[in-house]
């Protein structure tokens, strides 16, 4: 058994860690938001359909879900792999041939998804009695980092190319990957011990009948709705205004709406909520801004949408990751997330395709955010009670 407490974290090695861990979250951020970012300027240099453009997000986002799998031991070793994982593949992508560039894609979301499970779960495992604010605490970084793309991306496509991004981000990633190696070598201090084992976890065996079915949607569908709005808006603002500032404004307000609802969450402004009340809270704003983004796509209803699905989207994912890892500290719960990030933005392009139109396209994350609100209604946020006994040992 672990300590109950939260590990000091003293030594200067243990705290260069901890600031290498973030940067690298933050990073991540960048790397998520990044796709979605120079879409429309991939969509012409490589003449994508929007079918194509979903084919390429999915396979970032589902070699993302593929990549929290191999996180369940040797945590730093699959941070530090990920991150150079992420160089190599944005190198083949700016440099390599255009045969290469799907398959970078894949090997672009095992290094992200790799990276992002393994330092969730190492700062899950040294905080275990603050698990949700420290969860909350990771993605606000995170959030950071994805909220600064848009605009950085604008900047980089102004003066030069797709490519001049791919190659600095690159470059930022294997850096970080040598810094946290090297920092393990000098001063390899030991990780908290996992969670215990139930009776009850080793008679079920598979790790995804630990979970009950609406805290698995919780994982699946916003983390799905949260790539889908972050992959397509640019897009989506460009088609419907012909303007690239109002697409950059789009994208940075769907950030920045995701950055500030975490940020409250990691004080104590919101802490007078009770979780579900929060889910549900958080459920209504994501549906009333996939609407105006639907039902009103002039500038303002575009703008104001996405902050509101950023918003909305902010608080749920690292609360649904928060009570998951209450039930069991696995990676397959990532791998569910993952599946979320990977199938909507694809399906959204097939029905995009299919319809003619991207707005109509925008359909299938709406449908998901009904079905996100109705598994905030039947989710459960109390510990089974095989769980609060071994919580009490």
């Amino acid at each position: 058994m672990r300590d109950s407490g939260q590990p000091p974290e003293t030594e200067p090695s243990a705290r260069l860690e901890v600031t290498l861990l973030y940067g690298i979250f933050a990073a991540t951020g960048i790397g998520m938001a990044l796709p979605g970012a120079v879409l429309p300027a991939l969509m012409r240099q490589w003449a994508l359909r929007d079918s194509g453009a979903g084919l390429l997000l999915f396979l970032a986002w589902m070699g993302s879900s593929t990549g929290a799998l191999a996180a369940g031991r040797h945590r730093r070793a699959v941070v530090s792999t990920g991150c150079a994982a992420v160089a190599l593949s944005l190198t083949s992508i700016a440099f390599g041939p255009a045969s290469l560039r799907f398959a970078g894609m894949v090997l672009y979301g095992l290094g992200l998804g790799g990276a992002m499970t393994a330092t969730s779960l190492m700062q899950a495992a040294r905080h275990p009695r603050d698990c949700a604010r420290e969860m909350n605490r990771l993605n606000m970084i995170w959030a950071v980092g994805a909220v600064s793309c848009p605009s950085l991306a604008a900047h980089s496509l102004r003066v030069a190319s797709v490519r001049y991004i791919c190659a600095t981000l690159a470059a930022t990633f294997l850096l970080l990957s040598a810094m946290l190696a090297l920092t393990a070598l000098r001063s390899p201090h030991p990780l908290p011990a996992p969670l215990a084992v139930t009776p009850l976890q080793k008679r079920i065996g598979n790790p995804l009948l630990l979970w009950p079915i609406p805290l698995l949607l919780l994982a699946f569908l916003p983390t799905g709705i949260e790539s889908t709005m972050g992959g397509w808006v640019a897009e989506y603002a460009r088609r419907e205004h012909r303007s690239i500032a109002t697409a950059v404004l789009a994208g940075s307000l769907f950030w920045g709406g995701v950055l500030t609802s975490r940020a409250l969450g990691a004080t104590r402004f919101l802490r007078w909520r009770t979780e579900r009340g929060l889910l549900l809270q958080s459920a209504w704003t994501i549906l009333f801004g996939v609407l105006l983004l639907v039902v009103l796509p002039d500038r303002t209803g575009i703008l104001f949408g996405n902050a509101l699905v950023g918003f909305g989207l902010g608080p749920v994912y690292p609360l649904a990751l928060a009570l998951a890892l209450r039930h069991r500290e696995h990676p397959s719960i990532f791998w569910i997330a993952g599946l979320g990030s990977a199938s909507l933005p694809w399906l959204t392009g097939l029905a995009s395709t299919a319809t003619g139109s991207l707005r109509l396209g925008l359909l299938v994350p709406l449908a998901a955010t009904l079905l996100l609100l109705c598994s905030g209604l039947l989710a459960r946020t109390d510990l089974p009670a095989a769980v609060q006994e071994t919580r009490r040992l």
